[in-house]
């Protein structure tokens, strides 16, 4: 039976971009296939923020396959003729990111002193029971911009632009480096040298604690936050 394309969204993406669609992984319905030297991804609209996806192009798919480029009309080429596979079993690495693979990194020269400004926070550390709880009861909508990660010993990491109101420790973000809210960096020490000195890679993320002890995370650290993910998570025993 030839697969059906109806309502399907479609998106090229290089080869180098396979580590970014881990956060996927726990989500129902996307296929990945390797052809003409790209990543291609398809999957119904419903599932995932498909703005986010660092895709060269983008399509939506007809009925028999035909593709046709986003914001266009006229289908310009077909689906790709290859070996379709369900994004987890593509992957085959390990649990998504609620698994986050954090590392431990030496701590830093100095300590965090008390702010002296008000910072948006971006980022909330909790107990992952708490937030587990409160997935499992929040509406789905307010659900979507967020998405989480699980360490072993037992905290979740969440991130997002509108943060759960639950216990726990905010942060602020600047230039890939996370500080809790009411610290910052002493004077002449920037996020800026703090990224240069860890070595961060342009989608890694620092967490450095008041004591300067400091953890980094992968971007492919967090899934969005679904009860799927959920469930996965805590099911999974793998954790940073």
């Amino acid at each position: 039976m030839s697969p059906v394309y109806d309502r399907i969204l479609v998106a090229m993406l290089s080869a180098n971009d396979a580590a970014w669609l881990g956060r996927w992984r726990t989500l129902p319905g996307f296929e990945v296939c390797e052809a003409e030297g790209y990543l291609w991804v398809r999957g119904g609209a419903h599932h995932g923020n498909w703005k986010l996806v660092p895709a060269l192009e983008r399509f939506t798919a007809d009925t028999n396959g035909r593709l046709t480029r986003e914001g266009e009309r006229v289908p310009v080429r077909r689906m790709p003729e290859a070996h379709w596979l369900a994004l987890s079993d593509f992957l085959k690495v390990r649990p998504p990111a609620s698994a986050l693979p954090a590392q431990s990194v030496a701590p830093l020269p100095w300590a965090l002193v008390p702010s002296r400004e008000f910072r948006e926070p971006a980022l909330l550390t909790l107990s992952f029971p708490r937030f587990r709880d409160w997935v499992l009861s929040a509406p789905a909508v307010r659900l979507k911009s967020l998405q989480f990660a699980k360490s072993d010993d037992g905290r979740a990491c969440v991130r997002g632009a509108v943060l759960p109101s639950l216990p726990g420790v905010l942060w602020y973000i600047e230039n890939g480096v996370a500080m809790p809210a009411g610290w910052e960096l002493p004077r002449g020490i920037t996020p800026a040298l703090v990224a240069v000195s860890l070595k961060l890679s342009s989608t890694a993320l620092a967490l450095v604690y008041e004591d300067a002890s400091v953890e980094v995370l992968t971007d492919e650290a967090f899934v969005e936050a679904s009860r799927s993910a959920l469930r996965y998570s805590t099911q999974s025993s793998d954790a940073f």
